[in-house]
């Protein structure tokens, strides 16, 4: 996983707040500077970064606790580490598709995975809420120049693609059954 680049041992100078073990090396928490000790959920090893990235938001911290599934520490991820390896990775320049989507929530770390795992790779993500619809609209670049089976992957997963560019593989099966129904018509 792409933790395995960023992740610490040791608590870096300045870091407000590092996970701790007990002996067992088993994770307690994050421990603050002046070493209070917060009962903070841990990032799992095998989860996307972008669930690293809710944890790190959701809870106000400048690193998160990387644990297996045992909820033995592995080691710390630093925000500004995670933030640095996003931007070496994830490029809005880099070439590729764009699709867009719609959703009751944000494009969880699951679907980003799933993706991955079917070849594709998201290289940029953006993602905006609509107070009028109550709905998050998510815009994904990847790094593959046909977008239609990944938003075909996102629709069997229950997620409104709203369109995709450049015009793929479903562009051009729609436009010729555009075609055929058109000669039908006029014969």
């Amino acid at each position: 996983m792409f933790w395995n680049e960023i992740l610490q041992m040791e608590r870096p100078e300045g870091q407000l707040y590092w996970p701790v073990s007990n002996t067992q090396g088993l994770y307690l928490g994050m421990e603050s500077a002046s070493g209070e000790l917060l009962e903070v959920r841990p990032f799992y090893s095998d989860q996307h970064a972008v669930d690293a990235l809710s944890l790190l938001a959701e809870h106000r911290l400048d690193s998160v606790a990387v644990v297996n599934q045992d909820l033995e520490l592995l080691g710390g991820l630093s925000a500004n580490r995670l933030s640095h390896w996003m931007g070496q990775h994830w490029c809005f320049q880099l070439p590729g598709s764009s699709i867009w989507l719609q959703d009751v929530q944000t494009l969880r770390g699951s679907v980003i995975q799933t993706l991955e795992e079917e070849g594709y790779r998201i290289v940029a993500m953006a993602t905006d809420f609509n107070k009028e619809s109550g709905l998050f609209g998510t815009w994904l670049r990847l790094d593959q120049p046909d977008p239609t089976a990944a938003a075909e992957t996102l629709e069997r997963m229950g997620i409104t693609v709203l369109g995709s560019f450049p015009p793929g593989r479903r562009q051009d099966d729609a436009q010729d059954n555009l075609d055929h129904l058109l000669h039908y018509l006029s014969v």
